[in-house]
């Protein structure tokens, strides 16, 4: 049994609360529109969380024709200056600064502290809610140095399998940003943890694939599914697995449809079974998956602030979590315990606070 704070009343207590909590949520993902959605086509949401359709028939090279010259050097590094959320200096892809302020230095800036990386999607930004959220609950809470890296100048195109397939591109841009942080200011690989959602996922996991060093740890923000997990990629390096990092988590929230099914982590949390609609999230089949797709999102910024609100239990499968017949149990979300292996599941609040513990901090 692995406990954070290897205290057994607290297992105990949350063990109980969960068992009579009542929200078993026992559900299973209902498809309405028929054998081929999520095959050769699907709703793919961008970072407002609209629905788009997205023909996963279309090949590579279709989209290429429609694609007016490369755009793969579109990428901006952001380093935010200490605790503040809104100031930044912007890198190239050399980690040098592009506009000199003899006021603030990058060294200084990255100093001992731990690196925390984190990207987004398809037709997202680093501006949208959710690389905003983890950003500025990390600079609130955390002594940590934070860089976002914003490639929505390849990520808005209306192709998703051209933008899917350019992520190997992205991916080797940062493989070489964090090689010249590692030489240039002497970051270790043990400072560096990489977060990305969705197609921003298999962006980190290209990344730390190609680095010329061991990343210490890669957080999956529920990867995308659509042409990575199916139709199966047979390049290993397109997809995030657990050989990218020394430590490779990942939080699955709408699994088997717009995000991986299948554990691709070194621990993977499934929360609510994984799958669409996690709880809070209703409406019509394309709504409910875009929020599901995001929760992955707000539960990992919620944890950052309040590490123990997502307690999680080893099991074999979602209905032995419900019967009880568990193991091990640890915490999903930031602080997570890198003694943890397999697959874990847990339930979460329907709105916010999602966590059903974090009134223990209030």
């Amino acid at each position: 049994m692995h406990l954070k704070d290897n205290s057994l009343l607290l297992y105990l207590f949350l063990y109980w609360m969960d068992c009579i909590s009542g929200l078993s949520y026992n559900h299973k993902y209902k498809n309405i529109y028929g054998p081929n959605y999520g095959e050769t086509w699907i709703y793919f949401p961008d970072g407002d969380s609209i629905p788009h359709f997205v023909n996963l028939t279309r090949s590579e090279q279709e989209d290429m024709l429609d694609v007016r010259g490369s755009t793969a050097d579109e990428i901006e590094f952001r380093l935010y200056v200490g605790n503040d959320t809104d100031t930044y200096i912007i890198l190239d892809e050399w980690g040098e600064p592009l506009e000199h302020n003899h006021d603030i230095s990058v060294e200084d800036v990255l100093s001992t502290k731990p690196v925390k990386i984190i990207t987004h999607g398809w037709k997202s930004s680093v501006d949208k809610e959710g690389v905003s959220d983890v950003k500025n609950a990390y600079l609130e809470s955390q002594d940590v140095s934070v860089i976002t890296i914003d490639w929505s100048g390849i990520a808005d195109s209306i192709f998703y399998h051209w933008v899917a397939n350019e992520t190997k591109a992205i991916g080797a841009k940062v493989a070489t940003f964090i090689g010249e942080l590692h030489t240039r200011y002497n970051v270790s690989e043990k400072r560096f943890h990489l977060i990305g959602h969705s197609l921003g996922a298999h962006v980190m996991g290209i990344a730390a694939a190609k680095s010329n060093f061991t990343v210490d740890r890669i957080t999956g923000l529920d990867p995308a599914r659509p042409l990575f997990e199916y139709p199966l990629q047979e390049d290993d390096l397109a997809k995030l697995d657990p050989s990218d990092a020394d430590f490779v988590d990942v939080i699955h929230t709408c699994g088997g449809v717009l995000g991986f099914e299948t554990d691709t982590g070194t621990v993977d949390f499934y929360p609510n079974n994984g799958i669409p609609p996690q709880p809070g999230c209703e409406s019509i089949q394309k709504i409910f998956e875009a929020c599901s797709h995001g929760r992955s999102f707000h539960y990992f910024s919620e944890s950052i602030k309040y590490p123990t609100a997502f307690p999680a239990y080893q099991c074999l499968s979602w209905t032995d979590y419900l019967e009880n017949k568990c193991n091990n149990f640890g915490f999903m979300g930031d602080r997570v315990d890198r003694n943890l292996t397999g697959k874990y599941y847990l339930k979460t609040n329907a709105f916010r606070p999602f966590g059903f513990y974090t009134w223990f901090y209030f």
